[in-house]
């Protein structure tokens, strides 16, 4: 006979012992150790009012060892004593008893605090690699556009600089091209994700999905939420409300959400941020080639 797990009490002792049932066999916690002890190993399990003793199969003429747990609860004893005797293999009579506590493991505290952390530290680095995973969004055809131009973009502004040392030999003005240029390529990236929001904030409540927010719990903070057709639920847009609201999603890429609001102040002040990085994106575009042409002359 097995145990059934679901049937079989836990037993809660006195100074936080612990003594159940489980797919191995019996499970004894105490403040300092753990002891493993399996079935095979277990001549009969006496259930005494509040305390229970396990008595542990020996050979004839020896004394077997025990294991007990002291003020438990008394109907649980008894449930778990009648229990686990049912499920005993079954022995020839007479039969030579194998040294039970041979048989038994013990786990000293170092020891099992060492495991526990080893496991919870794999359950940690589980649950963060599969949250980096969930909340990877794939990159939209615009985004790998925009990473295709500039690295192109970054090594047109390498063979430039080599080109200013080529031609005559202008170590210093160089490396200038190359700083005033990496900022150059930095304004660009920025003016696109600037001017970005002003044309989303036009197109996708048009010819998006609109959906209207809803308090969500998303990595452990409250805060307003949507979900979307593909089932994930991602933190909305920012905005200053107290009540729920609605945002507009992209159907192919969902993760790309404005707030509803019309064209408001909203867009204007997008729009003077898209005008500004641009113009300064042209100045640096300038003083980069106003550097570089020059060495060329």
């Amino acid at each position: 006979m097995s145990l059934t797990f679901p049937s079989v009490p836990v037993l809660l002792g006195a100074q936080g012992a612990e003594l159940r049932a489980d797919a191995a066999g019996l499970l004894l916690r105490g403040p300092r150790e753990e002891v493993r002890i399996p079935l095979a190993a277990v001549a009969r399990v006496h259930a005494d009012g509040r305390e229970v003793v396990v008595e542990l199969t020996a050979p004839a003429g020896t004394e077997p060892a025990r294991y007990r747990i002291e003020g438990v609860s008394r109907a649980s004893a008894t449930v778990f004593g009648e229990a686990v005797n049912a499920a005993l293999p079954e022995r020839p009579a007479g039969g030579d008893r194998v040294d039970g506590s041979a048989l038994v493991t013990v786990t000293h505290e170092a020891a099992r605090d060492a495991e526990r952390e080893a496991r919870e530290e794999r359950r940690a680095r589980e649950l963060r690699e599969g949250q980096a995973e969930e909340d990877a969004e794939p990159r939209t055809p615009a985004a790998l556009v925009v990473t295709g131009v500039t690295v192109v973009l970054g090594l047109g502004l390498v063979a430039l600089a080599a080109g200013v040392v080529l031609a005559g030999g202008h170590v210093s003005r160089a490396l200038a091209v190359l700083l005033t240029g990496a900022a150059t390529l930095l304004m660009i990236r920025v003016t696109l994700a600037v001017s970005s929001v002003p044309w989303n904030t036009w197109y996708l409540p048009r010819h998006g999905v609109t959906v209207e927010t809803v308090p969500t719990l998303i990595r452990g903070r409250v805060g307003y939420g949507y979900t979307a057709t593909d089932g994930r639920t991602r933190r909305a847009p920012h905005a200053s409300r107290d009540t729920p609201y609605d945002i507009a999603y992209h159907p192919a890429h969902p993760a790309r959400a404005v707030v509803c609001g019309g064209l408001g102040a909203y867009f204007w002040k997008w729009l003077l941020r898209s005008v500004l990085s641009a113009a300064l994106t042209a100045l640096l575009v300038r003083g980069t080639f106003g550097l570089a042409l020059p060495a060329f002359t």
